[in-house]
Formats: structure tokens, sequence, C-alpha cells
């Protein structure tokens, strides 16, 4: 069944109520974070939405430091202008205060950090006895334990009291995509903000790769976990083919520090959430943890390059398989008549490196591994078998097929070699994609009439066999992805 809940735009700075008034996506609600733009002014709350007024504390995050009194000065001027007050459960709830603004103006909010999980219950039950609009619990700087009690909360009191939850802070944006799909009535956006305090999704993010405002009901939970990831095009296309074929599922990002922290709060246990994860995609940093950590190996190569790039739960633990070597020879079968007898160099021995050299090594010999550092490359290409050349003295000119499993390009001016010793007649295989548009090497190889297949192609081609693997469904694609790879 769908469902429907509101968008709540934070505003942290003057300029971005000029982003709002231009934004082409629907925003239900905007909180004014006054603290942070003390000199809104009431004349200035003809807003384009329903506004909050949120005047956050210093002790929450916040940056109002004035006393109490004249705290509460400020939310009374703040109601006769402002749709909404926020009123903070620790410090705003006392009776004088309340008789000055009316309950359909109430929103009451507290803001907890580490440790302060054990205490949600109570603390929930004694602020529901007041009446108010809605009721927001945010966590801010938290382990996954930590919303995994939150989230849990908020499905046992879903169909009590309006209720809005999620997690701030590093490590804490898949919450704020799964509360609204668990009942929380708000999914909460910001415009481009920095501040550690906020949520991290923009509108055009919670619409497009989440399909907000609307929900639906869900009974698996699936993902992607390594660091970073909140730039990866997955969530999108695995969201999106869930919503077309109406399966019962949600694709989250999860980026964390530690895989294996991660794993004893989300992943040991099915039963951790009210839905359960059942699936993850695995990227870098964390391919071999990823493959450690899977008691069944599905894929026999993997043996050779210990490394995994997705895992899905079975009936008593996880099993690991590896998509990384799908992609690269797919985009060789659909840009090549013939690649088995080509010089191949594959840059990079990381998970990606390794997976794609096992599995080509089966149909081509002519395969020769490339790494910056040179130990490292040395001691994988021999248990490969395989010849190995240090980046330093790497001539790209010598190879028909160079196929790039870097991490190099994610960001703005990381070039991976030297390109101006690219063979214009050879093909470029890049498996990397960046937010800010194309990297560097397919820039150049646009630029050159280079032959190249781009990181993103790449990913879809990857993504297609993930989803498979873990609907054990073919991935429906919509009107607008074709199924034939991009070559440029």
């Amino acid at each position: 069944m769908r469902s429907k809940v509101d968008i709540v735009a934070s505003i942290q700075q003057k300029q971005q109520l000029k982003l709002l008034q231009d934004c082409p996506y629907d925003i239900d609600l905007m909180e004014i974070r006054a603290d942070l733009i003390p000199k809104i002014g009431f004349s200035e709350s003809a807003f384009p939405v329903p506004a909050v007024y949120v005047l956050k504390s210093k002790t929450f995050g916040g940056n109002f430091e004035g006393s109490l009194a004249e705290r509460h000065q400020l939310l009374k001027a703040a109601s006769k202008h402002f749709d909404y007050i926020e009123l903070e459960a620790s410090s705003d709830l006392d009776k004088a205060l309340l008789q000055e603004i009316p309950m359909k103006k109430r929103r009451i909010a507290w803001y907890g950090t580490q440790g302060d999980s054990s205490r949600l219950n109570s603390l929930l039950e004694t602020y529901i006895k007041i009446p108010a609009h809605r009721y927001k619990i945010v966590l801010e700087h938290v382990e996954n334990k930590e919303l995994c009690l939150l989230l849990n909360l908020l499905n046992s009191y879903q169909d009590r009291v309006p209720l809005a939850v999620y997690g701030v802070g590093s490590g804490t944006e898949w919450s704020q995509v799964l509360a609204p799909f668990l009942g929380s009535c708000e999914v909460p956006c910001s415009f481009s903000s920095n501040h550690l305090n906020s949520p991290y999704f923009t509108p055009k993010q919670l619409q497009e790769d989440y399909g907000f405002p609307h929900t639906y009901s869900i009974k698996q939970l699936f993902g992607i976990v390594g660091n970073p990831v909140l730039g990866s095009i997955s969530p999108k296309l695995h969201n999106e083919a869930y919503r077309n074929m109406k399966l019962p599922c949600l694709y989250l990002p999860f980026q964390v520090e530690d895989f294996l922290s991660f794993k004893k709060d989300l992943m040991d246990s099915p039963s951790v959430l009210p839905i359960p994860l059942n699936g993850l995609t695995v990227v870098a940093p964390y391919k071999e943890l990823g493959y450690s950590a899977s008691k069944y190996k599905e894929i026999a190569p993997n043996a050779y390059a210990k490394a995994c790039n997705g895992m899905v739960r079975s009936s008593s633990d996880w099993r690991g398989f590896s998509t990384d070597a799908h992609g690269a020879i797919e985009a060789l079968e659909q840009s090549l008549d013939s690649w088995t007898d080509k010089a191949i160099a594959i840059l990079g021995c990381g998970g990606a490196g390794r997976s794609i050299a096992t599995a080509l090594k089966r149909k081509n010999k002519n395969i020769t591994l490339v790494n910056r550092t040179e130990g490292t490359g040395a001691t994988i290409a021999k248990s490969l078998a395989l010849p190995f050349v240090a980046l330093k003295n790497f001539s790209p000119n010598n190879f028909h097929i160079i196929i790039h499993a870097t991490p190099l390009g994610k960001k703005r001016g990381e070039i991976p070699f030297n390109l101006s010793q690219l063979n214009p007649k050879s093909i470029v295989i890049d498996h990397v994609y960046s937010a800010n548009g194309n990297t560097p090497l397919v820039q150049y190889c646009h630029l050159h009439k280079i032959k190249v297949v781009d990181g993103k192609e790449i990913a879809r081609l990857q993504i297609a066999q993930q989803f498979k693997h873990m609907t054990e469904q073919d991935m429906l694609f919509n009107e607008n992805i074709t199924r034939n790879l991009k070559i440029n």
C-alpha cells in the first residue's frame, strides 16, 4: 500500500530561501534555523510553504546561546508569524510557554547523542502526554546499533502519534530514508549544506533516488556498503526497478568507517531492524573483508581473488558473490568482435582488479597487472601467475585494452597514469565514476576520440547482476535506460 510523507527542508542560510522558491521538487514544510539565521525577521515569514521556527540550542548542536527567558520570548514572538514552533523537550515544555503556543503549532523535538538511545521509550512516553501537532526525535553522531533502537521504537509507535525520527552525522544517512518506510511522517532534506548536524539528502536525491514523497510496504532491505558510497548511482537504479516491478524492497546507502562493526550491528541478526537486511553491494575498501565475512563463496575464481562485491543472506549466514568481472567481460563483448588475443593491462590490484584478472585469464593469456605499490602488486600477480608492471614503468601504448580498476578519478583532477601515452586505437574501460561528471580519463578519451566505456556504464552492468543475485529476478529497466552499452 502506497502512502505519502512530508518532505521537510532544513533552511540554514538566508540565500537558501531563494533555492526553495526555485526548487522544481516538492517541498511540504521547511524548518527555518533561526539560530543560524538570527536576522531572519518575522516580516519575511511569508514563505512559499508552511514554515517551522527552529531555535536550536548550543547544547544540542545549534547556535543559540541566550538565556532561557530570552529563548522563550523569541519562541512566543515567532508563534504569531510562523506556522509551527519547534519546542525542545528538555527546556520548552513549561506551562507558561505552552499557554502562549497553540497545540496545532507545537512540534516537540528531542535531540540525543551517543548513549541516549536507552532512554528513548520513557522519554517519548513523557513527551506525548503534551498535545502537539508532531513529535520529533533526532539522534546525532551515533552508532548503527543506536539507530536500530530508534527505528524499532518508531515501528512500535507508528499508529499512536505523528512521529518523525532519524539520525544526523556521518554514517547515519541511511536512517533518514528508511524511517519514512517504517512510519515516520516526514523525511528531512537540505540544500547542499555541509552542516554536520543536518539532514544529508537534497530534495532531488530524495525524489529521484528513493521515490519520495511516496512510500510503500517493504519486506526486504538491500544496500551498498563502503566508503565513500553517498555518490553511488546504485540506490537510484535499484529503487527505481523495485518501484517499476512492484517489489516490496528498499535499497539504502551505508557509508561506514568500520566494516566489522557494521557487520556486528546490522548484518549478524536479521531481526535487528523491523525489516531484515538481506543483501549488500560491497565496494572499496571492504571487498576483502566482505569476502572473509562470507561463509559460502558462490564464484569459484574468488578463491584466488579473495574479494567480493556483493553479499546475500542465506538461511544461516552470508554468501559472497562478485560482478566485477561480469562488467568488464560484458563491456569487452559489446565493444570488440574479438578480445581474447588482445594485450590487456589491468590497473589496480585491489578487489576489483583481482576479480577481473582471475576471470579474464581463463579466456585471454595476454594480461598484465599494473599497480602503484610494487610489493603488493608483484605478490598478487605471482599468486595469479600473471606478469606485473609497476605503475611508474607502465606504458599504456603497449596495450590494446586498458581496464582501470583503481579509485583514482572520483575526485577532480585525479589521473591514474600518463594519458598522453594512450594508443589512439586502444579501448579503455574505466571502473570509476564521479558525482562531478566524467573522470579525467574519460574526458581525455572523448577529446582524443579513443573508444571508452565509462564507470557509470560499467556500474549499470554490474548493478543488473547484483539485482538478480539479491532478488532472484532480472532487473526491469525503465524506458530511459536501455540494455545496450554506451561506448563513446
